[in-house]
């Protein structure tokens, strides 16, 4: 009788066939997890760096500002003639290779942040240009801004708004797209009707409606109150659909001396309706609305100081004021001049540029007490056992 034996070969095979397979699935699962911790390191030391070269591009704007400031405020002739070449200039080293400049701001030849070139963290290039092609910067609703109307060449006729910021979202990069456009100048406002804050002018998604005045005074000479009355003047722009007969295009001028007549009793125009683009959608980062405002007869900017006052009314807006000489834009100057930074930290680099407001109007009161009429004041005067009501004239 035969007795049959099982084939071991067989069972070790198997065996070896489970452990080669075990092996080769650690062996995967290894790597990737070591992959995957080089990626994340990476990643860290990306972010690390990308932090120091935005520091180190902001440490170049901060110089730049106090570059502005000594150009604005220095005495020393030297230093002001060395800072008005460097801002003409595009070279990346136009304020560090002075070693005036570098001696009266105490800055690094080699844009070096902290004051540690070991650490591998500076600025690369940094420049200034106290000229800027327009003027930019929001409000919120009833809050005013006051730009000089100074140009690079000092000559303009034409002052060109723009508000309302497309963008597809509303806050601080822009003011969402509109929704709605008023139908005509007596469309009223509204805000919370009843309780309800979707009945509001924002949520409904209307452009704000924009107040613009214009005031100056004479450039040279003695000047009289009458000299800046006749030299301020008043508009309220409506944002109005293209399709508004009534609405005024962005290519045609509105004359500020004929829209808002100076002096007691005299007629005052209707609200000016501007007409808007149609497909606020399809223009992201574009404005929706833009008027061409005209200087009044007689009071160029050769013979006048001017400031425009902007108030974005019934909701907040982002706008933008342009100078026009002969239908071309022209360059503000020393009005918001731009810094150019780039930053560096290790092989990584990042660019910030910033607008600066140089002299900002500050705290001055959006308005005064106004009345159709005449104004009564009346006075009481009492010490404790006496009390009269004076009378007004």
């Amino acid at each position: 009788m035969r007795i049959l034996q099982p084939n071991n070969r067989e069972a070790g095979f198997v065996s070896l066939f489970s452990v080669v397979f075990f092996m080769l699935l650690l062996t995967v699962i290894t790597i990737g997890f070591l992959r995957i911790m080089g990626i994340e390191q990476q990643q860290a030391l990306d972010n690390d760096l990308t932090s120091s070269a935005v520091a180190a591009a902001e440490s170049g704007i901060e110089d730049g500002k106090r570059a502005i400031i000594a150009y604005n405020t220095t005495t020393d002739s030297t230093l002001k003639s060395a800072l008005a070449a460097a801002f003409t200039s595009t070279a990346c080293d136009s304020l560090t290779s002075s070693s005036t400049i570098r001696s009266a701001l105490n800055i690094d030849a080699g844009g070096n942040a902290i004051g540690n070139a070991s650490l591998n963290q500076y600025y690369t290039c940094l420049t200034v240009n106290l000229n800027s092609p327009n003027y930019i910067n929001n409000e919120t609703a009833g809050s005013s801004d006051y730009v000089p109307l100074v140009a690079s060449g000092g000559a303009y006729e034409q002052v060109q708004v723009s508000w309302h910021l497309i963008s597809q979202t509303s806050g601080t990069d822009g003011d969402g797209i509109p929704a709605n456009y008023a139908p005509g100048p007596l469309l009223p406002p509204v805000n919370n009707v009843n309780g309800n804050p979707s009945n509001s002018w924002s949520v409904q998604g209307y452009p704000s409606y924009l107040r613009v005045e214009l005031y100056g005074y004479p450039s040279s000479g003695n000047f009289t109150r009458a000299d800046i009355d006749a030299r301020t003047h008043s508009l309220l722009l409506i944002p109005s659909s293209s399709t508004n007969g009534a609405a005024v295009s962005s290519t045609t001028p509105i004359d500020f001396g004929t829209n808002d007549p100076r002096g007691f009793d005299q007629a005052k125009t209707p609200l000016q309706q501007i007409k808007c683009i149609n497909s606020p959608g399809s223009n992201i980062g574009s404005y929706a609305c833009t008027a061409l405002l005209q200087l009044p007869s007689g009071f160029t900017s050769a013979n006048t100081n001017y400031f425009l006052r902007v108030t974005p009314q019934y909701g907040q807006s982002h706008f933008q004021v342009t100078l026009l000489h002969s239908g071309a834009p022209v360059n503000m100057s020393g009005v918001q001049p731009i810094i150019d930074a780039t930053g560096r930290a290790a092989n990584v680099f990042r660019r910030e540029q910033a607008r600066v407001r140089v002299n900002p109007t500050g705290n001055v009161p959006e308005y005064v007490t106004q009345s159709a009429n005449t104004i009564c004041k009346n006075m009481v005067v009492s010490d404790g056992s006496y009390y009269q009501a004076n009378s007004c004239p």
